[in-house]
């Protein structure tokens, strides 16, 4: 006979010495509740995703899962910033996903989720294709760290996903300490998104200004998200100071408007233009890094 482990002998109705007859357990459904609150369920974690939104496409990249990206739209080629925008090479593209989405681009990629935002559209076509559909639209920082914690359920990356927020949350309040404890003013702020739509009281880059050591003079003029103001109430309001958007506006665009001679800000040549607003504008990691020039430009002298 055969030199046999007598234990093996045993135990050989239970399948010793053959792994072949050990099958992985099954994955379970993943089902989560979006930024619109509709409840999506995919069968098992995502591996073919498409991203739409620039700020989609940096939680994934984030994340570590670029290999898991069969499409993003032209937009994040656009506009997504260092040090992601490294990582965009060799992604392929969907096209523009504004005002709407190419379905039939989408479907190519055989996509078993697509990560959206709002006012894409569209998206609701690829229903027919049984593409499931997960909008983010976080309107707070802790949205977006919602956002990330879901993105990171829906692939199976969630503990990478909360390594990610830990970190994010210890470099905010790095930030936020340094401001609460080396500073002794708060600038009035005015935000120009472009033709005096701004970030309103209930936005996350509201919620960035404060962060920042500033107030925003649009708390006391709109409960809207990203409401749109009259330079009226921007000149009564009398901002410390006012920064643009440069992909919308420019400082002395900005200086022209009716009244803005008047204002602290342009008195003292503090209409500042972004380096990069999509630090600032994208609810996504990249906001640390919109924090930190949000603080440079309201408190200059002080060193991060």
């Amino acid at each position: 006979m055969l030199g046999i482990p007598s234990a093996c002998l045993l135990l050989f109705a239970a399948g010793c010495g053959s792994q072949a007859s050990a099958a992985p357990p099954p994955t379970k459904p993943i089902t989560v509740v979006d930024d619109l609150g509709q409840k999506v369920t995919i069968d098992k974690p995502a591996t073919r995703v498409v991203a739409i939104e620039p700020s989609n496409t940096e939680i994934m990249l984030q994340l570590g899962l670029k290999k898991d990206i069969v499409g993003i739209d032209q937009e994040s080629f656009q506009y997504t910033p260092a040090p992601w925008k490294a990582e965009l090479t060799g992604l392929h593209s969907i096209g523009s996903s504004y005002p709407g989405i190419s379905e039939e681009a989408i479907v190519a990629t055989k996509p078993d989720l697509v990560l959206a935002t709002t006012g894409v559209k569209g998206l609701s076509g690829l229903a027919a294709f049984h593409i499931p559909v997960v909008i983010l639209n976080p309107q707070s920082i802790k949205g977006v760290y919602h956002d990330m914690l879901l993105v990171g359920t829906l692939t199976g990356h969630l503990s990478k996903a909360k390594a990610q927020v830990q970190q994010m949350q210890q470099q905010i309040s790095r930030i936020s300490q340094k401001v609460s404890t080396q500073t002794k003013t708060r600038p009035s702020v005015f935000y120009d998104l472009g033709d005096l739509y701004t970030a309103g009281p209930t936005s996350f880059i509201n919620s960035l200004i404060q962060l920042a050591g500033a107030t925003n003079i649009v708390d006391k003029l709109s409960r809207q998200a990203y409401p749109e103001v009259t330079a009226e109430q921007v000149v009564k309001a009398n901002p410390d100071i006012i920064i643009v958007d440069p992909d919308a506006t420019t400082v002395a665009q900005e200086e022209a408007l009716p009244g803005f001679t008047a204002t602290r800000a342009v008195k003292d040549h503090e209409v500042i233009a972004l380096s990069n607003s999509s630090y600032v504008n994208e609810p996504s990691p990249a906001l640390v890094m919109g924090l930190e020039e949000l603080v440079r430009i309201c408190h200059p002298h002080l060193s991060l």
